[in-house]
């Protein structure tokens, strides 16, 4: 629907629900006994001794030296 059509009807963004909006639209709110439950579930599944962060190792992570700058010689008309 176009904003110009005879039949849109504008609603101000103070006026708007937007539980009601997303549900419209399929959204189901998590219930807050689900959202702990998925948490426990988490907590649970984590494995005690892996680390939390993907590390890189600073030594790994060097780059290769350049080799050094060399200047090219002025050539001399004539020589």
């Amino acid at each position: 629907m176009r904003i110009y059509d005879a039949r849109f009807k504008y609603t101000p963004s103070t006026s708007t629900n937007i539980v009601s909006t997303w549900k419209r639209f399929g959204f189901k709110p998590t219930t807050e006994s689900e959202r702990l439950a998925r948490q426990r579930r988490a907590l649970r599944d984590e494995p005690k001794d892996a680390p939390s962060a993907s590390v890189t190792s600073l030594d790994a992570a060097k780059r290769s030296p350049r080799s050094t700058l060399r200047l090219a010689q002025k050539s001399v008309a004539g020589d």
